[in-house]
C-alpha cells in the first residue's frame, strides 16, 4: 500500500523549515499529529491517483486569497525534493505569472462592487486582471509533456509577474498548478478546472484569511491604511466569488488558525479525514 511508502516520521517534523513563495521567505513547522492524521493520508492517496494517472497528472489548487494555496504547494513541491514522496517528480506552478503586463493593467479599468472605477493595476488580481487565453494555453502544453516548458512566475515584492521563471522538464509526471480561479466556471476561465485530473479546494478561517492578506499587502510595501482599502474593496470580493466555486472541488484542505491542516475531506472517498481540534 501507498501509505506504507510515506514516512511516519520524517526528520523535518516540528521544525522551522524556509520556503520562498513568490519572492516571500515563510517558515514550515508540521507537527507530528498533523503529519499522521492529515499529511501522511493524503499524501498516500495523491501518490496513489498518480501512479493510476499512468501519464503527467495536473492537479488544480484553488481557494480564496489568503487561504494558503501557495504555502501548500510549495510544502508538497518541498516534500518530492526530499523523497517523501517516492518516484514522483513536482513542480508547483503559481496562476499569478499570467497577470497582464502593467502597462495593459494601466490602461484599462474595472467597476467595483461600490460604484467606483480603478484602473486594473489598483486592483491587481480581480479576475480580469489575467490573461486566461495564455494560461489556458499554458495548461493545455503542461498536459501534453513536453520535452521542455517554460512558466511564468510572480515576485510579489516586486509586484510583477516574471517570465519564463519556471523550467518544467519532461521528467515531471506531477504538476501543481495554484490560483483564485481556476474552478471559475464563466468566460473566459469556463473549461479550465476541466483540464485538471484532481482539484483540491484550500479552506481558512475567515481571521486567519484576513490576517495573512493584511501581513502579505504591508510586507509588500503598504501602509495599514493601504492594506486595509485593498482588503476590503479588492480582496474580499474576490473571494467572495471564489467561494463559490469549491463545489468543483474534489478534495478539501483545511486549515486552522494557525495554518496548520485540520482536515482533509475527500467527499466522494473513503480517505476522508474530519475535523478534530485534538489532533493538532
Amino acid at each position: 500500500m501507498s501509505l506504507q511508502e510515506i514516512d511516519p516520521f520524517p526528520w523535518f517534523l516540528h521544525k522551522d523549515v524556509p520556503l520562498l513563495i513568490n519572492g516571500q521567505r515563510v517558515e514550515m513547522n508540521i507537527r507530528a499529529a498533523e503529519w499522521t492524521k492529515r499529511w501522511r493520508p493524503f499524501l498516500s492517496n495523491l501518490l496513489e491517483l498518480q501512479r493510476l494517472c499512468g501519464r503527467r497528472m495536473l492537479v488544480g489548487v484553488a481557494g480564496t486569497p489568503g487561504s494558503g494555496k501557495s504555502f501548500f504547494t510549495e510544502q508538497l513541491a518541498w516534500m518530492a525534493t526530499k523523497n517523501i514522496l517516492p518516484k514522483v517528480n513536482l513542480v508547483s506552478l503559481p496562476m499569478d505569472g499570467f497577470h497582464f503586463p502593467e502597462s495593459v493593467l494601466a490602461e484599462r479599468f474595472l467597476q467595483l462592487e461600490d460604484g467606483r472605477q480603478l484602473r486594473m493595476s489598483q486592483c491587481k488580481g480581480s479576475p480580469d486582471t489575467f490573461d486566461v487565453p495564455l494560461l489556458r494555453e499554458h495548461l493545455l502544453r503542461l498536459k501534453q509533456t513536453p520535452q521542455k516548458m517554460t512558466w511564468p512566475g510572480y515576485d510579489r515584492v516586486r509586484h510583477k509577474a516574471v517570465p519564463q521563471a519556471i523550467s518544467i522538464h519532461e521528467s515531471v509526471n506531477l504538476a501543481m498548478v495554484e490560483g483564485n480561479y481556476l474552478f471559475l466556471d464563466r468566460p473566459p476561465y469556463a473549461g479550465i478546472s476541466d483540464i485538471f485530473d484532481l482539484r483540491i479546494y484550500v479552506e481558512a478561517p475567515p481571521a486567519s484569511v484576513v490576517t495573512n492578506l493584511m501581513n502579505r499587502h504591508m510586507e509588500g510595501g503598504k501602509t495599514v491604511g493601504m492594506a486595509k482599502d485593498w482588503v476590503k474593496h479588492v480582496d474580499l470580493p474576490n473571494a467572495r466569488l471564489v467561494e463559490m466555486t469549491k463545489a468543483k472541488a474534489e478534495v478539501f484542505i483545511q486549515r486552522d488558525r494557525d495554518g496548520a491542516i485540520s482536515a482533509v475531506v475527500w467527499p466522494n472517498n473513503p480517505g476522508s479525514s474530519e475535523p478534530n481540534s485534538d489532533d493538532v
